[in-house]
């Protein structure tokens, strides 16, 4: 076996209504006076609610709200938010939503603690010490944000995203509470677990920085999305559903996190910051196009994951990884998602572009951990294919 290392510092909390009791959770880390951050549709629906009365009547001093977050948040987005937090003489932060939501706070967490601009501190271990204390509660089951060590911010004005990664950029904890993404639309719901499944089966195959221990997370992850998206996504109100597909997020959150993710999420996140596409929609757009890209690369890993999965029993590795191709294709049309770029809001775009967003692929940091190399024509071929 390789040696390897791997980490999870953040306390996992799971249980219904956990939420409610986030403020024994924020003392315990040392918190007096809480930033809340969250978007504009949680608040105005009351999820935030619960939380502030109990982070208030613990003592801990009437909380601030910025909840002005959007889908895909950005560099003017973190920069309204750390002044607000400064200005309110704020210790630690509370992040109520989605992967935009979490990664926001979690780089509002860098310049509340360390000061100064953000971009001072973006790429890969630029953190010289822990941060204040962050408490995560997600309010979709697919981004994982609540246990990684990774943001992603976008700027807007380069049309390109920022990534952020450190061991202390993982959160102190996450409270699991699945009444929070009970009734959470068909189509979000789908989109989201699509996430949680390209991150399970990108950590599988990222074979230089995987190990034993992210490998069996991301297999039951994945095994727990195949059983449960189905029925989260036709009735919301499901909650054992929702329960297993939250924590099959954070599991699989734990294992990209430790292993990296590859092709998939390299073209998502180009595609996404030039086009504003969904991130989730976009990742199950091109997962199996990944996935057969990388086919030839890790049989072995695609054929495990077929096999555990259930929806292979060929003994050819590479008859059942083609197996896990096509179950991904048939999870994607149970689910109701779209196929096809163009029906994600991707247009038809020219040659010169599509070098560009090609280009944009290849050099995000996604795709150092892809098991098999890309060359832009490559990049550019997948697109062709899935649009």
């Amino acid at each position: 076996m390789l040696p390897f290392t791997f980490h999870a510092p953040t306390r996992i909390l799971f249980g219904e209504h956990t939420a409610g009791s986030i403020a024994d959770v924020v003392k315990e880390f040392g918190g007096k006076k809480s930033f809340i951050v969250t978007d504009a549709n949680l608040f105005k629906a009351g999820v935030v609610a619960p939380i502030i009365e109990s982070l208030e009547a613990a003592g801990l001093g009437r909380t601030a709200i910025f909840d002005q977050v959007p889908p895909d948040s950005d560099i003017r987005c973190v920069n309204s938010a750390v002044a607000m937090a400064a200005e309110g003489g704020c210790d630690n932060i509370v992040a109520v939503g989605g992967g935009s939501v979490i990664d926001t706070a979690k780089v509002v967490n860098i310049c509340l603690t360390y000061g100064g601009d953000m971009l001072d501190y973006q790429g890969l271990n630029n953190l010289p010490s822990k941060l204040s204390p962050l408490v995560c509660v997600p309010t979709t089951a697919g981004t994982g944000s609540e246990v990684s060590l990774v943001a992603m911010i976008k700027d807007a004005e380069e049309r390109k995203k920022l990534l952020f990664g450190s061991r202390f950029l993982a959160p102190d904890a996450a409270i699991l509470d699945p009444c929070l993404v009970v009734g959470l639309p068909p189509r979000l719901t789908a989109a989201t677990g699509f996430d949680a499944l390209t991150h399970s089966l990108e950590a599988l195959a990222a074979v230089s920085t995987s190990s034993v221990i992210s490998d069996a997370l991301a297999l039951e992850a994945a095994k727990l999305i195949f059983e449960h998206l189905p029925a989260a996504t036709a009735d919301g109100a499901d909650l054992e559903a929702r329960s297993h597909t939250l924590v099959a997020s954070t599991m699989a959150g734990l294992a990209f996190t430790n292993a990296g993710v590859g092709i998939v999420h390299a073209m998502a996140h180009a595609t996404g910051a030039r086009f504003g596409t969904h991130h989730g929609m976009t990742n199950a757009v091109y997962l199996p196009y990944g996935l057969e890209f990388n086919l030839s690369a890790v049989p072995d890993k695609y054929a495990l994951a077929a096999r555990f999965l259930g929806i292979s029993r060929s003994a050819d590795d590479e008859r059942a990884a083609m197996d896990l191709v096509d179950g991904v294709r048939k999870l994607m049309q149970r689910c109701h998602l779209p196929s096809r770029l163009r029906e994600i809001g991707v247009p038809d775009i020219a040659e010169g572009e599509l070098a560009e967003l090609a280009e944009a692929a290849v050099t995000d940091p996604a795709i150092m951990f892809n098991p098999r190399e890309a060359t832009v024509e490559d990049i550019g071929g997948i697109f062709k294919g899935a649009f």
